[in-house]
């Protein structure tokens, strides 16, 4: 089984869970094959780690787990819908930004990660609907 190191902890994956990201991430385009990794330590995030470039890897969370009624929708032009099964709904995961005070963390919940679990390929995609942050706090509920 594959490993990758993490903040100095090697962390298996299997092949099979590798998402590729057609267009890279935002800003990043030469990001595309990606593999979520839990750790324990860490729950409830999970670790969103490139597999493109060593040592590059992201804290993300499930988004409707830490807001349950973030519910977005994909824009009509989006070239992610051509992935997605007309009946899947895609997994959203959104990149966590963990500040030094706890408290002050921040989810980015403006561009979140869409993907297709059946087909193992996602889209970040910058949402057109302003009632999300890039930078919205952590619920309370995480941040205590």
């Amino acid at each position: 089984m594959p490993t990758l190191s993490i903040q100095g902890t090697e962390l298996p994956y299997e092949e099979k869970d590798i998402i590729t990201f057609e267009e890279g991430l935002i800003g990043l385009p030469h990001l595309r094959r990606m593999v979520v990794v839990k750790q324990s330590i860490i729950e409830p995030f999970l670790w969103l780690a490139s597999l493109d470039e060593e040592g590059v890897a992201f804290v993300v969370a499930e988004a409707h787990a830490l807001f349950p009624t973030y519910e977005p929708s994909l824009p009509s032009d989006s070239t992610f819908r051509e992935i997605l099964p007309a009946d899947e709904r895609p997994v959203i995961l959104a990149i966590v930004l963990i500040a030094p005070e706890w408290q002050k963390t921040t989810v980015n919940l403006r561009a979140p990660l869409f993907i297709s679990a059946s087909a193992m390929r996602g889209a970040q995609i910058v949402l057109t609907d302003n009632k999300y942050s890039v930078g919205e706090p952590l619920p309370l509920t995480m941040a205590a």
